[in-house]
């Protein structure tokens, strides 16, 4: 009756990549984080859906539970209304962060996904999957994400982006540790939380201003003190995004990004998030750090081991980047985030 193909984010990610056939356009914008959660609930959960084995076609009725349907605010919305009684899909590509999949939806009056489909699918499947793999199509939003992506996964502090609820959009390596620990940062149903606050509810505070823009926070954000469960002291950052997205290619609906370092770790905060709002590369981000330093020209070309014109070339870019001209305007630009709160 009709078709999704997919991706689903095993991560902390809740938003989800579709192309949909034969779907009324009504049912279009129920594509929302909680609604997309709730359809992975539907199919068992993001550890079902990572262990489903590739080309093999499966059942909604065959792996989940009626009664867990009759609860789920996806099926009764979005299932329900289209007459769909039951789906088949399959899964075509899968990695540690995302499972491509497409399926098929089943009409009441056709009735549920029987034996005789699922055999006719797996005879389709792996030329969906080739087809896929081929085309690149489950690729094209990785594709949008890669750079910016590569930039959080080689930032030393822990970052966070979140939504105008907290949720939890993204994770870097080093949050991911933090968030499984606990401390300070945990996950409570998907949304992010702060421990060991020196005034409890600042971050959600912050959070909610995040939201309104830059002006209630200013573009330096604000930063919250507080002590871990050892003792030791931290400091979480909160930077509002609400103008950033499209010149750094993170997620759309991210409207905040949470640092976390350590009280004496203000200098690499301040690289750090420099680089993660405005995508700097590695060696943007070293150039940034030296001009700050306040080196010469000379110094930077010597320590970076670079010409002097491959310099140029990398600070032109910062300047592009940053919207700044001068070399000054760095300096005041990290003054700013180093001052924050």
């Amino acid at each position: 009756h009709n078709a999704i193909l997919g991706i689903v984010h095993l991560g902390h990610e809740r938003d989800a990549f579709t192309v949909p056939v034969n779907i009324p356009e009504r049912y279009l914008t129920m594509q929302t984080p909680e609604y997309n959660e709730e359809a992975v609930r539907m199919w068992g959960g993001r550890e079902q859906l990572a262990s489903y084995p590739l080309e093999e076609p499966f059942a909604l009725l065959k792996v989940t539970d009626q009664r867990e349907l009759a609860g789920n605010k996806y099926y009764l919305d979005f299932g329900v209304p289209q007459g769909l009684v039951d789906q088949a899909a399959i899964v075509l590509t899968r990695d540690r962060r995302q499972v491509g999949n497409v399926s098929f939806g089943r009409h009441r009056d056709i009735g549920p996904v029987t034996d005789d489909i699922i055999a006719g699918i797996r005879i389709l499947a792996p030329h969906l999957r080739r087809a896929a793999l081929i085309g690149g199509i489950l690729e094209e939003e990785r594709r949008t994400k890669t750079m910016f992506e590569a930039v959080l996964v080689a930032v030393r502090s822990s970052i966070i982006l979140v939504d105008r609820k907290a949720r939890i959009i993204y994770a870097n390596p080093a949050a991911e540790t933090i968030i499984e620990a606990g401390d300070p940062l945990c996950n409570e149903r998907g949304t992010l939380q702060l421990r060991g606050e020196v005034v409890p509810g600042q971050l959600q505070a912050a959070i909610e201003k995040a939201s309104e823009g830059d002006i209630p926070l200013g573009r330096r954000g604000i930063a919250i003190p507080g002590t871990r469960a050892d003792t030791s002291p931290f400091v979480a950052h909160v930077l509002p995004l609400g103008n950033r997205t499209a010149h750094t290619g993170m997620p759309g609906e991210a409207i905040a990004a949470v640092f976390v370092a350590d009280r004496d770790e203000e200098p690499r905060f301040v690289i750090d998030a420099t680089t993660m709002i405005y995508g700097l590369t590695p060696t943007e981000a070293r150039v940034f750090d030296l001009i700050i330093a306040g080196h010469s020209s000379a110094e930077m070309a010597k320590l970076l081991a670079i010409a002097p014109s491959t310099l140029k070339w990398h600070t032109l870019q910062l300047f592009d980047k940053t919207g700044k001209h001068r070399r000054v305007d760095l300096v005041r630009l990290a003054a700013a985030l180093g001052t924050s709160g």
